[in-house]
C-alpha cells in the first residue's frame, strides 16, 4: 500500500502514534463505511460527498426509502470510489421495520472480493 492512511475509525496504536490500516483492504473498506455513512454537506470543503446512511434512521421504512437509498449510495460509490472498487452487488431491502443494506464489491488493484452489511431496526 503505498502512502501513509489514518484507521478509520481512528486511534492510537500500542507504540502511541496514530494507528494505520494494516493493508489496502482495510484501508479502502474504511473509505466505503466513511463514505457511506456521511450525511452530504458534513464535510465543509467538500459538501457534496456522502451517501447519508446515517440520516435514514430518521425517515419512514418503505419501498421508496430503500430505493433512494439504493440509488444516493450507488451514485456516490461510482463518484467517489469508481477508481478504487467496482460495485458487484448493492442491496437496499426493507423488511418489515429494518432496512438493510448489502454490498459486495471488488477492489480495482488487486481483483478481490469484499462485502458489507449495514442493517437498522426501527
Amino acid at each position: 500500500m503505498s502512502g501513509r492512511h489514518l484507521s478509520f475509525p481512528f486511534r492510537i496504536g500500542a507504540d502511541g502514534r496514530t494507528r494505520t490500516p494494516q493493508s489496502l483492504e482495510e484501508h479502502i473498506k474504511g473509505e466505503v463505511i466513511q463514505l457511506l455513512l456521511t450525511n452530504p454537506g458534513e464535510r465543509p470543503l467538500q459538501p457534496l460527498i456522502g451517501a447519508g446512511l446515517r440520516r435514514l434512521v430518521f425517515e419512514g421504512n418503505s419501498d421508496a426509502t430503500a430505493a433512494v437509498a439504493k440509488a444516493t449510495i450507488n451514485r456516490a460509490l461510482n463518484e467517489y470510489l469508481g477508481h478504487r472498487i467496482e460495485v458487484m452487488a448493492l442491496e437496499v431491502e426493507n423488511d418489515d421495520a429494518t432496512l438493510l443494506v448489502g454490498l459486495q464489491y471488488r477492489l480495482v488493484e488487486t481483483g478481490e472480493e469484499q462485502r458489507l452489511r449495514f442493517e437498522h431496526n426501527r
